[in-house]
């Protein structure tokens, strides 16, 4: 008996100081939690300058596009004019080979709008528009990869049309080489005119 006391006295005591091992585990929590939340406040800094970077750059997009919207749709309506008088002018008589030579072939040209569309395919592509909400997305797709490649085409189709069906009406009275009148009594039938008033409106 005095042996297994003996046994029992020799074995240490362990002294946990419970208050001070809460108290660490505490402190280490409230560590993490300030350094997650740091870490989260730099995350939405970095991620908000992010969106305001590309938002001004979709911006200027948008900005330099609706320029070359404006600048398509002054010369457009400058080569309706410009033809519709010349139509009146050849009609009464009153026109000179020469002038009526270069509205002729300054018509050929007709600018199609080509859209700026760099920041968005970046974006696309590597992902980065899911930065946006939803609502600006669907307005981003809408624009890009509906209401743009529509009028592209539209576009596209027209100067189509108008080398395939101008270009023959110009050529039965004018050297496009030359830019010189071979038949002008042609200038003055009354299917010319015709042709090239629907192609004028």
């Amino acid at each position: 008996m005095p042996n297994r006391v003996n046994k029992e006295m020799k074995k240490p005591r362990i002294n946990i100081n419970w208050r001070y091992a809460i108290g660490e585990i505490v402190i280490v929590s409230i560590g993490i939690l300030i350094a997650y939340g740091i870490n989260k406040i730099s995350s939405n800094i970095s991620r908000n300058h992010e969106v305001d970077e590309y938002r001004k750059s979709l911006n200027t997009d948008l900005e330099e596009n609706l320029k070359s919207i404006d600048r398509i749709i002054l010369a457009q309506a400058k080569k309706v004019s410009e033809l519709n008088l010349l139509i009146e002018n050849i009609e009464s008589d009153n026109y000179n080979l020469d002038s009526i030579g270069a509205i002729l072939f300054r018509q050929r040209k007709s600018p199609t709008f080509f859209p700026i569309s760099g920041t968005f395919k970046s974006l696309v592509s590597q992902g980065k528009i899911e930065i946006f909400n939803t609502a600006i997305k669907r307005e981003l797709f809408n624009l890009y990869d509906t209401s743009y490649e529509r009028t592209e085409y539209n576009g596209i189709l027209y100067d189509e049309i108008y080398v395939d069906v101008y270009d023959k009406e110009i050529q039965n009275v004018m050297n496009l080489r030359t830019r010189k009148f071979e038949h002008e009594s042609r200038l003055k039938s009354l299917d010319f005119l015709k042709n090239n008033n629907s192609h004028s409106r």
